[in-house]
């Protein structure tokens, strides 16, 4: 009796962690989008980020 009430319990905590899931995912859909930052201004092409200035020529990440 203990097996089948073991896979009842993990059966009804997949099935909320499913539902969790569903309304997590309907949630975040229904959210507005980011505005994407223009590719281009009116002087020209946007210029790219700078990058980071802690890493020096020629080290590689570890």
């Amino acid at each position: 009796m203990s097996v089948v009430s073991g896979l009842v319990w993990c059966l009804v905590i997949l099935f909320a962690q499913l539902w969790l899931l569903r309304y997590i995912d309907k949630r975040v859909a229904a959210m507005p989008r980011l505005q994407e930052p223009p590719l281009e201004t009116p002087d020209g092409p946007a210029a790219p980020p700078p990058l980071a200035s802690s890493r020096q020529e020629g080290q590689l990440d570890a």
